[in-house]
């Protein structure tokens, strides 16, 4: 009988020990878990930062293109008005020279 008491004690004592270091454990893996989810609330702010600056930077983009868009079109039309400059007083010279005989100059 004393021997099943014996063998009852250092079962009792083994899980005793098992449930000590299974705390243990515990305690570190529920620390460990705090501290990813930090790192993962962190993770998840700088994610939505990133986003919002990407956001930005696609509407600033888009603006830019816009206006690109818009200084090419008044370019063109510059062009366009500068070629008609050019034709008109290209016009102007030669009807000039029909009225004054090249001559006078001479």
């Amino acid at each position: 009988m004393e021997n099943h008491v014996v063998n009852l004690q250092d079962k009792i004592q083994k899980l005793i020990d098992q449930y000590t270091l299974d705390k243990k454990k515990l305690a570190e893996l529920e620390k460990l878990n705090n501290e990813l989810t930090e790192e993962n609330l962190q993770l998840m702010q700088q994610l939505e930062d990133y986003s919002k600056l990407t956001t930005d930077t696609d509407s600033k983009c888009q603006a830019l293109q816009t206006e690109i868009d818009t200084l090419k079109a008044r370019n063109q039309e510059l062009e366009n008005l500068l070629g008609d400059f050019d034709s008109f007083a290209g016009d102007a010279i030669k009807k000039i020279d029909e009225f004054i005989p090249a001559d006078l100059f001479a």
